[in-house]
């Protein structure tokens, strides 16, 4: 009979355990982006912003540019659940990558990369 009484706890537990990793497994995601993902735009853009499942930490969140000619990035700032940031320099003909490094509510930092190409017509 004890095993009967048991059950409901050990699915009360079982329950919290699935809860919490759900939680645990929630990092933050990058969503979309503007210039989007392996566009090919017909002028430079001026900004660069990756938006993200929920609101970046500006104090561990970076991005960085790199590509043909001179480009760099004006400082970072959070908007919102983004990060955006001006190009500065000279913003050639060619593929750009943007590296990105943030992290959520949870302190777990997240890296990645988006890529788009500038070919003026």
């Amino acid at each position: 009979m004890k095993v009967f009484r048991s059950t409901p706890r050990a699915l009360v537990a079982v329950a919290l355990l699935v809860a919490g990793t759900a939680v645990l497994g929630a990092h933050m995601k990058l969503e979309k982006s503007e210039p989007a993902a392996d566009a090919v735009v017909a002028a430079p853009p001026a900004t660069v912003q990756l938006f993200f499942s929920e609101e970046p930490d500006l104090k561990v969140s970076d991005l960085e540019i790199k590509g043909p000619g001179k480009v760099t990035l004006a400082s970072v700032e959070a908007v919102e659940k983004s990060l955006k940031a001006s190009l500065r320099g000279d913003v050639a003909d060619g593929a750009y990558i943007v590296s990105w490094r943030a992290a959520g509510k949870d302190g777990h930092i997240q890296k990645g990369e988006v890529s788009f190409t500038v070919k003026r017509k």
